[in-house]
């Protein structure tokens, strides 16, 4: 990449990341009611409209008042239990209404509190279930609900023997005559339709299985493994980036998409295989972004598997555990796109 080509990508990569910040500005630290437009401090931009549920849990500040200032966990009947306002109901309202509620109870107790900042911690009311055969299986939370490929890639991607071809999805409640269905992921992902996946809802579990023994796993990636980076994470558009030739990490984050607004750009994971080996490196691109540290922004390899960990995790070795899942995923999506 020339070096001109080169500072226009940083140039617009720099406006994609200040567009999706986070406004802040002397308005933010004056103490005031929150205002119904506003987006309390600490949620993530798209969060807005998010309805607080059953078992979510809340980051709350009370301005002036460190005593008060906790987490707090959603009931199951929905109400929201803190010291000198007993009971509020919370599940149904967004994070200003909440604001707004409990200031207004509090200022009763105590006229000094003007403002009390929301926040969601934990979205555990959109818990979604992915098992089988995946890297990490368990419990998600998403702030927005996810389609099938999505949850997949949140629990790290297939592995090395799984089945996309016949990944079920079992409906929480069912007693409306819905039953769990089989979904053809691996047709979506060849056809690059994963967009237009159903989305779950909350309490969903996704199952992926494993291949026969003897079979071909049928995981749909097919097409030029050799020719592609994959970018999984905090990103726009995760899943496979064919490539014609050398790329950068910034130049493969900015064809993905860009980053998403709580992506962790400082704790950036690339896991390559090397023969039997895998090399994992830890990459600070805000450094690049920042201080044009050419160490930031590595040169990418054909078959590298880029991820983003969003703010508030530790990264990628930390969902997958251990190095051998990394080369699973990895041998998993080269299977796929040889198929």
């Amino acid at each position: 990449m020339s070096p001109s080509a080169r500072a226009a990508l940083v140039w617009v990569f720099s406006l994609v990341l200040l567009l999706n910040a986070t406004p802040s500005g002397a308005a933010d630290r004056t103490p005031k009611a929150p205002d119904r437009a506003q987006t309390p401090p600490g949620n993530a931009p798209g969060t807005e409209n998010y309805r607080i549920g059953v078992g979510d849990v809340l980051n709350i500040e009370v301005v002036g008042r460190r005593d008060l200032s906790a987490q707090y966990t959603v009931a199951q009947d929905g109400v929201l239990f803190m010291p000198l306002t007993g009971g509020v109901p919370a599940e149904g309202k967004t994070a200003v209404e909440l604001s707004a509620d409990l200031a207004r109870r509090l200022s009763l107790y105590d006229r000094d509190i003007t403002q009390v900042n929301v926040s969601i911690a934990e979205f555990k009311s959109r818990r979604i279930n992915v098992l089988g055969a995946v890297i990490h299986p368990g419990k998600f939370s998403f702030a927005q609900l996810p389609n099938i490929w999505d949850a997949i890639g949140e629990a790290g991607g297939p592995t090395e023997d799984a089945n996309l071809s016949a990944v079920e999805v079992v409906p929480s409640d069912q007693s409306g005559g819905q039953t769990p269905q089989v979904v053809d992921v691996a047709a979506a992902v060849r056809e690059g339709r994963v967009r237009s996946l159903d989305h779950l809802k909350p309490g969903d579990t996704v199952r992926v299985p494993k291949a026969l023994p003897g079979t071909m796993p049928s995981n749909g990636l097919t097409g030029g493994a050799s020719s592609s980076i994959f970018v999984f994470g905090a990103i726009n558009r995760p899943g496979p980036l064919p490539v014609g030739g050398q790329t950068d990490l910034m130049s493969a984050i900015a064809q993905s998409g860009g980053p998403s607004p709580d992506a962790n750009l400082s704790a950036v994971q690339i896991v390559r295989r090397t023969g039997p080996r895998a090399v994992h490196m830890k990459v600070n691109l805000n450094s690049y972004i920042d201080k044009a540290m050419i160490s930031g922004n590595p040169p990418l390899m054909a078959g590298d598997t880029v991820f983003l960990p969003r703010q508030g995790t530790k990264g990628f070795l930390a969902v997958i555990r251990t190095l051998s899942p990394v080369l699973a995923l990895a041998s998993t999506v080269i299977l796929i796109f040889r198929r």
